[in-house]
């Protein structure tokens, strides 16, 4: 029960950074790879991206425009 809670809060966590974190990368940074480049950075050091593994984060964010 505790896994499945934590599993949905965290899908919720990336919802809100793709909805808010990753509009302000884009208009902040000087291109598209500047962009990913940050949004990676947080990516990377978050939990709640974590738990999906690198291969699935950075799939998601090639997949960003």
């Amino acid at each position: 029960m505790i896994r499945w809670l934590l599993a949905r809060w965290h899908a919720r966590q990336r919802a809100i950074d793709i909805r808010i974190l990753w509009p302000a990368c884009r208009e902040q940074a000087p291109d598209l790879d500047h962009a990913r480049a940050a949004f990676a950075y947080h990516a990377f050091h978050d939990r709640a991206w974590l738990e999906l593994g690198d291969d699935e984060i950075r799939r998601r964010i090639d997949a960003l425009n």
